[in-house]
């Protein structure tokens, strides 16, 4: 069915059923949102839609759909694929429709374009029957006909093709002869209809290999000079339907409910304690990119954090870490969330670890291992979503992932993969607190429940204060001039012991030293003594140790005593000249000071300090730190330094108002790059029209699927600054630099966030 039938169907549903489904697929709720419900219709069912709700599919709704792409239209036809009865399959069908992901259609079902055509695909490479007759001789569509029981006699060819096409439609007949199959031929026919199909190698027609037992089978036709050919009818009568089974009843856990509380303490100090080492020493990182081996074993030995991929990925994917010219370091986002109360730090870090798409205890390729937090693809995030999903509700975790194939059918692992990918989420749940023993704890449960939400962060930290209170931690100074810190330090005190202190020992318990050293940082830093003293009294509940404040005091006395003055240039010239320009009232702002008769010394830039001599009537020459005279080249342009723009966050609205717009029938006026778009871009829907032409107007970013005038299609994420002609002239930032796309040659447009 089209997609103008979705339209329909979309308007026709009452308000409470539309908002439903739009809040299933918040991607259609951002701005722009659709104008219409034949906008809604193209933007449910475009590519990055379709694969985020794909997520959530479960066996059952998987094998429905692809029995309708497959041609299967009708419930009874749906039943009679599948294995089941049609209120199992209305019942299926009303969850897909409910998701956008099919619709009713009085008694037939319809799936969006791009998912039929997807689900179809590996079938369609084979030709159907009516493809390949025109190649086909007669006798060897007799010996087809007679191999599958029909009889031949005294047909011509057009009644033998409609003889055959009668013979494959009848699904039975065709699995009864494919059973009767020698065992080689049938390991045979399963690699020729394997996805893709396989091309017949070294085919023979004696009648005792697989090849010619299949031809005179019916099953194999030879149609031409070439192998024999398998036709899509019987790729159609050997897939089948898969069974539907419901939704496998999984036993509920035997372990004692558990709030998660000690598990998400210990995730949160570990992750603050690797976020603190990195504002005090940046994370060494890999010439190609990423925290290498070494580094994390740093991590894991000398600082205590056991597992650092997990924590690195997830720091990074929060926003708390970033690379910088020194390696890893913190990112501004880090000293507003460490301030925040514990509960709201988990909701942080466990949304970002649960969105994650890799596994990160588990980043192995064919070709090694791909250092964090350094993005790769993989499909791990989806069978973790989709384990702990199957597990909510204090179900065994172990029953779930016995069953995770049910719960997550598109997913690309073999068995021994799979079975990997669990382990690691089931692993690194664990470390987080999401999961206890072998079932989801209270803090997990409530993360599975509000992970979708758009304020998932103020749901998630609100629904877990009560189980993740702020713990009290205790700082102990000794007269050995150390600081003993039981539990998670508190903001200030962790500032506090960074500035003045080195760590020796971490764990539940750390041990901080003072030295003259590290004192003297503080002091370096800009910390006076009483402010140095007044914080470290007010973070204990102690007086500050004699040897302490002697050591503070003593560092304090020595401290600035020898003092280094910044100078980025000198003015050379005798002192006449040195001396008028002392007295030059313009030049005052330079700050110059004399450090002889004939030199000054300025803290200015030296191309500054020339500008600014020669606009008060002075006539300097720079020089280099050899001496020589600087001439600048006549014919080299200034460069311009080009600031990488970051990804804006689009707005968003709510599904009740977009539904009551969708159904009032209200939307903004088309602007003037719409309406250009429109004409230069024949190949986009109206909904990615309406998103280009959004970007264009108000700077926002979108992902586009480009096709170079080559023949090479590549996917990017641009931010379209102005349009003219037939070009939109776009900040890359897959490139990071300007670029020119031309309209005809993008293929697709999403929003980028």
């Amino acid at each position: 069915m089209s997609e103008q039938s979705f339209a329909s169907h979309l308007a026709g549903l009452d308000p409470g059923a539309l908002t439903a489904l739009l809040e299933h697929r918040p991607d259609a709720l951002l701005e722009p949102a659709p104008r219409s419900f034949a906008e809604l219709a193209q933007r449910l069912g475009a590519v990055d839609s379709l694969a985020a709700a794909l997520e959530r599919v479960d066996a059952d709704e998987v094998a429905v759909v692809r029995a309708v792409a497959l041609g299967a239209g009708t419930v009874a036809e749906l039943a009679a694929r599948c294995h089941a009865s049609v209120d199992q399959v209305r019942g299926v069908v009303a969850g897909l429709d409910a998701r956008g992901l099919a619709w009713p259609a009085d008694d037939r079902v319809g799936l969006p374009t791009r998912l039929a055509a997807d689900f179809a695909a590996d079938v369609h490479t084979f030709l159907p029957l009516s493809a390949l007759a025109g190649r086909i001789r007669v006798d060897d569509l007799r010996t087809a006909v007679e191999g599958l029981g029909g009889d031949a006699a005294g047909l011509r060819k057009a009644e033998l093709v409609d003889r055959l096409t009668r013979l494959y439609a009848d699904t039975e007949l065709v699995a009864r002869r494919v059973d009767a199959l020698p065992a080689p031929a049938r390991e045979h026919l399963d690699l020729l209809a394997g996805p893709g199909g396989v091309w017949d190698v070294g085919f023979d027609l004696r009648r005792t290999g697989p090849t010619a037992v299949l031809v005179h089978a019916g099953l194999l036709l030879q149609a031409g000079y070439g192998p024999p050919v398998l036709p899509r009818e019987v790729v159609l009568a050997r897939v089948g339907g898969d069974r539907l089974r419901g939704r496998p009843e999984l036993a509920a856990s035997t372990n004692p409910p558990d709030d998660g509380r000690a598990g998400a303490e210990a995730a949160l100090l570990a992750l603050t304690t690797l976020l603190d080492e990195a504002r005090h020493r940046p994370l060494a990182a890999l010439k190609k990119g990423g925290i290498g081996a070494r580094e994390r074993a740093r991590l894991s030995g000398k600082v205590g954090i056991a597992e650092p991929a997990l924590w690195i990925d997830v720091a990074t994917a929060a926003g708390f870490l970033a690379r910088a010219t020194s390696g890893y370091g913190v990112a501004a986002a880090y000293e507003a969330w460490r301030e925040e109360t514990a509960a709201r730090r988990w909701a942080a870090a466990a949304l970002a670890w649960f969105a994650l798409d890799v596994a990160p205890t588990s980043r192995e390729t064919d070709d090694g291992e791909v250092p964090p937090p350094e993005p790769m693809v993989s499909a791990a995030g989806l069978v973790r979503r989709a384990l702990l999903r199957a597990a909510a509700g204090g179900r065994s975790l172990r029953a779930a992932t016995a069953e995770i194939g049910w719960f997550c059918p598109l997913h690309p692992y073999d068995a021994t993969g799979l079975e990997r990918k669990a382990a690691a989420a089931v692993h690194e749940a664990t470390l987080l607190g999401v999961v206890v023993g072998d079932r989801l704890s209270a803090v997990g449960e409530h993360l599975v429940a509000l992970a979708e939400r758009s304020d998932a962060v103020d749901a998630l930290g609100t629904a877990c204060a009560g189980l993740l209170p702020d713990a009290r931690n205790l700082l102990v100074l000794q007269s050995d001039l150390t600081a003993v810190v039981s539990g998670q330090p508190s903001a200030a005190a962790a500032r506090l012991l960074a500035a003045a202190a080195v760590p020796e020992a971490r764990g539940v318990a750390t041990t901080w030293r003072f030295s003259p050293a590290s004192v003297r940082s503080a002091l370096d830093a800009g910390w006076t003594v009483e402010e140095l003293t007044a914080e470290l009294a007010a973070v204990t509940d102690r007086a500050l140790p004699q040897p302490l404040e002697y050591l503070i005091a003593d560092v304090a006395r020595r401290h600035g005593a020898v003092r280094v003055r910044g100078a980025r240039c000198v003015v050379t010239g005798s002192p006449a000249e040195v001396a008028e320009i002392l007295a030059t009232r313009s030049l005052r702002t330079l700050h110059l000071s004399r450090l002889a008769p004939t030199v000054l010394a300025c803290p200015f830039e030296p191309d500054e300090v020339v500008s600014r001599l020669r606009t008060a009537g002075f006539a300097p020459m720079p020089e280099d730190g050899t001496g020589a005279v600087i001439v600048p080249d006549r014919a080299a342009a200034p460069a311009r330094a080009v600031q990488a723009p970051t990804l804006r966050a689009r707005r968003r609205v709510t599904a009740t108002e977009l539904a009551t717009r969708l159904r009032s029938g209200t939307a903004p006026p088309v602007t003037r790059s719409h309406a250009q778009l429109s004409v230069l871009a024949p190949q986009l829907d109206d909904a990615e029209v309406a998103l280009l032409a959004d970007a264009l107007d108000n700077a926002a970013d979108v992902r586009i699927a480009y096709r170079n005038r080559a023949g090479n299609r590549s996917v990017r994420t641009i931010r379209p600054e102005d349009l003219y002609d037939r070009w939109v002239s776009s900040w890359c930032h897959l490139r990071g630099a300007q670029r020119e796309f031309a309209v005809s040659g993008i293929e697709s447009v999403s929003p980028a966030g």
